[in-house]
């Protein structure tokens, strides 16, 4: 009988302790993991490995989780990042989600919690993945074709490639086109749940779309005060 296999984890701890301790967790949960004890080894693995996800602390030595994220980010865009750190500050927590993070967790957690939010976020990734779908999925919108499927941006001569969140994002603003989409049903369709740092992670994916999407005059996504967001076409004086 073939064995199931196991959701590959690549775990980026200096903390000897904390690694071994997410380690003997992590199996127990029903994932196989590799560690590293730095980022430059980190890197240097990830190159060579298919990972399911990324576990990466921000404060290491030869490079830190930031710069290894940032790394992770350029060669590739779909295999979901998680920060662990002790800092606290929002700064911090905004640079790791604009470095395309899933998640951002402060030291200490609990590794029960830490277990929910990664089998959450796979469950996302593993939906959103190009092979696991189906049916090609290429909407129109304003002269621009959205490749799904390979998170890719058609505008003219231009092929512009994104991040999963901001193709899952932007999927459901063509889905919902001239449609108020609130705060809350972004956060719960994208994240799966309605907290302040969710909110925030929010702010920094739309920010992301109008940058894209700034490019193309005939669309916007429009703040509705008080209540989300609305993409638009924009017409022609």
């Amino acid at each position: 009988m073939s064995q199931e296999k196991l959701p590959h984890i690549l775990v980026v701890e200096d903390d000897i302790t904390l690694a071994t301790l997410l380690k003997e967790n992590l199996k127990l949960a029903g994932f196989s993991t590799r560690l590293c004890k730095d980022g430059e080894e980190g890197w240097q693995v990830f190159q060579k490995e298919k990972f399911d996800l990324c576990l990466l602390d921000v404060n290491m030595p030869k490079k830190n989780g930031f710069e290894l994220g940032k790394l992770i980010r350029e060669q590739d865009v779909f295999t979901p990042m998680v920060f662990l750190t002790a800092n606290t500050s929002e700064e911090d927590k905004l640079k790791g989600f604009g470095l395309g993070a899933d998640e951002y967790m402060t030291k200490p957690f609990s590794t029960q919690e830490l277990v929910a939010r990664l089998r959450a976020i796979l469950k996302r990734s593993i939906i959103s993945k190009p092979e696991i779908l189906i049916k090609e999925e290429v909407y129109e919108l304003a002269g621009m074709k959205i490749d799904i499927p390979n998170h890719l941006i058609y505008h003219g001569s231009q092929e512009k490639k994104i991040s999963g969140t901001e193709c899952d994002l932007l999927k459901l603003f063509v889905k919902n086109k001239g449609q108020l989409l609130t705060r809350n049903s972004l956060l719960l369709s994208i994240w799966g749940r309605d907290d302040f740092y969710t909110a925030r992670n929010l702010d920094v994916y739309i920010n992301k779309l109008r940058k894209v999407l700034k490019e193309n005059p005939k669309v916007e996504i429009i703040n509705v005060h008080g209540s989300g967001f609305k993409l638009v076409e924009v017409e022609e004086a």
